[in-house]
């Protein structure tokens, strides 16, 4: 048992190693300070910018933009995350062989997967310095949004993890391509087919999630004198539904979905949550994303608008209008937000853990055969 514990620390302490020497390779250039200065310049210009905006005259006041600022806030990280993340873990392996410095460090008595772990976390742990630099908006952001500390910081916690699954796909291609430069175009574009190619391939395929039901409906008659309005009664009538819950889970990787499902179960006074409960009766922009999310998953509301309907949704006593069919259609789209984004986390920490699995088979010592052009010195 001892020595199996001293084995496992011995283990980590060589990552450490490894992983204090990438820092050390990213601070000895003026580079990355000349980044994080442009990082927190861009947060400061969007959030101050924004800001200015809402408050001018006509526009909202300071609440209306203070619980929104924690998804600007986020919004702003990610996306400055997705363009640095995969480019600094995508030269890390064929950087190292270009300067001919990983052949010196395989030489050591260390195996594949401490090299690429280290790699791992010193990249990731430079990507989360974006998070340090923008950590007093994001506080800022998490005391007045109105889903609670608890789910603030745990979005905070999503989108560092999100990095690290970012970091790994990066790690994969850099040991796959011989080219830095080829290895971040092509961590990029599988980045960015989580963003926007997987939603243009859940568009695509909407138009054959198509379905005719039958349903009770309403039927309008035209009165004899103009003055009346039109008599409306029920009759079945058939429908075409799209059965978005089907194909709902090309949805589920995206981050700039994951993070708003993490925190809009807290955005809505009529859902319940393990975390502090909040008092907004404004529903925030992040709490919308969220719910188109789950409005996919959900599938269609099978039903329609009967006249006890029509005339209830016009009604001033609130009892029949919350039987009423938008009531239901409204609390159906919203059935399940929160329950889709460790979904989305677990299919990015798939990706991210094929990536670490390549680069530690291809950091394997004897190498084997390389591909063309990859130097081993």
């Amino acid at each position: 048992m001892t020595s199996t514990m001293n084995d496992t620390r011995r283990w980590w302490s060589i990552v450490g190693v490894l992983v204090g020497l990438e820092l050390r390779q990213r601070l000895r250039t003026t580079r990355w300070k000349v980044t994080l200065a442009i990082a927190f310049a861009a947060v400061s210009l969007i959030v101050f910018g924004s800001m200015y905006v809402s408050m001018s005259p006509g526009s909202a006041d300071y609440r209306d933009w203070a619980q929104n600022l924690y998804a600007i806030v986020m919004a702003v990280e990610l996306f400055l995350g997705i363009v640095l993340a995969p480019t600094l873990s995508a030269t890390a392996i064929n950087g190292d062989r270009k300067d001919a410095t990983l052949a010196v460090v395989q030489a050591t008595p260390i195996s594949n997967w401490q090299l690429t772990i280290g790699k791992l976390i010193g990249n990731w742990v430079s990507c989360l310095a974006l998070v340090a630099v923008a950590s007093p908006y994001l506080v800022w952001g998490i005391i007045e949004a109105p889903y609670g500390i608890g789910r603030g910081v745990l979005g905070a916690l999503v989108l560092c993890l999100l990095f690290a699954c970012f970091c790994g796909i990066g790690l994969g291609f850099s040991a796959l391509t011989a080219r830095p430069a080829g290895s971040a175009v092509l961590t990029q574009a599988t980045v960015f087919f989580l963003i926007l190619g997987l939603p243009a391939v859940f568009g695509l395929l909407y138009s054959t999630t198509a379905q005719d039901h039958r349903v009770a409906g309403t039927e309008y008659t035209a009165s004899a004198n103009p003055s009346d309005y039109p008599t409306c009664r029920d009759v079945e009538k058939v429908e075409t539904f799209y059965h978005t819950e089907r194909t709902w889970w090309l949805l589920a990787p995206n981050p700039f979905l994951v993070l708003p499902d993490v925190v809009a179960t807290n955005d809505f006074p009529s859902m319940g949550s393990s975390f502090a409960g909040s008092t907004n009766t404004d529903p925030t922009v992040v709490s919308s994303i969220a719910q188109l999310l789950s409005s996919a998953r959900t599938g269609p509301y099978v039903a329609a608008p009967t006249c006890a309907d029509q005339r209830s949704s016009y009604s001033t006593d609130p009892a029949p209008r919350e039987q009423s069919f938008y009531r239901q259609q409204e609390a159906h789209e919203r059935g399940r937000i929160g329950d889709s984004w460790y979904l989305g986390l677990l299919a990015n920490i798939v990706f991210g853990g094929i990536g670490v699995t390549i680069a530690a088979r291809r950091l394997r010592v004897p190498a084997g055969k390389l591909p063309k052009g990859v130097r081993i010195a």
